[in-house]
């Protein structure tokens, strides 16, 4: 009988997980995320990445390492400064620019 009352106890319990674990999908499905939530998500993300690669481009300066020109080093630092505008007038303006390529 003790087997039957344990039995009867963890499948009550089953039952009740089972009945929050539905509760939440629910949930989950209606509670969509607002635009600033997902603003913020998504710059949480992608600054880090911009910067990691800034800091990379940045590990080209080593003229231990690598042979440059003051040109070929202007023009990377222009093009940079240049995205930099772009990004700051679309947060101005809300839109958008077009994307442009970079070539040495």
């Amino acid at each position: 009988m003790t087997t039957n009352k344990n039995t009867a106890k963890t499948t009550a319990k089953n039952n009740a997980k089972g009945d929050k674990t539905m509760a939440n999908k629910n949930t989950d499905k209606k509670s969509k995320k607002s635009d600033a939530e997902k603003f913020a998500e998504l710059a949480n993300i992608r600054v880090p990445k911009a910067l990691r690669v800034l800091k990379s481009i940045s590990s080209l300066a080593n003229d231990d390492k690598y042979e440059y020109t003051d040109a070929q080093s202007t023009a990377i630092i222009s093009a940079l400064k240049s995205a930099v505008d772009d990004l700051s007038e679309c947060f101005k303006n809300g839109g958008k620019k077009d994307e442009e390529t970079f070539r040495i």
